[in-house]
């Protein structure tokens, strides 16, 4: 017997699936960006020392090993930002073969992605009126507000017990082969 996956099933891996292509680009952004960072710097000390030169000035202040470590620190974003997009390539496929594992793992990450949004939220009304956050930055609140409620229905949708049953369903069910074998001896 096989149980069908539910629609919105689908369309929940879809959207991890979208998110974790959008984390990659951006991964291989910030490798970009941290690639070429050391060569700006390159250009960066010769434009200062050749400004020092001409205007008799000390850039001694300057701490390069700060700024290199700030390159450092760009590489980490980036391979961070890599290995979430293929934890999310996984939980995707997860989602999709039934595997309980990724159903809990999207409960957990719909869960904190509300916290944080919700706080994001608090952050932005608390340091600005209402009506200074619509107008200054109403790509935050209501990006903000549309993950919100876009996680929210990923959770409400989880936690119904059809879905809980499919995912019961196909995580306790074996392959036909191996309750052959295991009826055969």
């Amino acid at each position: 017997m096989n149980i069908k996956r539910p629609i919105g099933i689908t369309i929940i891996s879809i959207l991890i699936f979208l998110n974790g292509s959008f984390l990659l680009f951006s991964g291989i952004v910030a490798f970009f960006l941290a690639s070429n960072f050391v060569g700006s710097l390159d250009s960066l000390d010769l434009l200062a020392s050749n400004f020092a030169e001409t205007n008799n000035t000390n850039f001694s202040n300057i701490n390069s090993n700060a700024i290199k470590n700030f390159n450092y620190f760009l590489y980490f974003i980036a391979v961070s930002i890599t290995l979430f997009s293929l934890i999310h390539f996984v939980i995707s496929y997860g989602l999709l073969k039934g595997k309980s594992w990724a159903r809990t793992t999207t409960l957990i990450i719909s869960f904190m992605s509300l916290v944080g949004n919700s706080l994001m939220i608090l952050t932005v009304l608390s340091l600005l009126t209402v009506v200074e956050s619509i107008f200054n930055s109403p790509s935050i609140l209501f990006g903000n507000i549309l993950t919100i409620i876009i996680n929210t229905l990923i959770i409400y949708y989880l936690l119904r017990k059809e879905v809980k049953d499919y995912f019961y369903f196909r995580s306790s069910n074996k392959s036909f082969f191996s309750s052959s074998f295991d009826e055969l001896r």
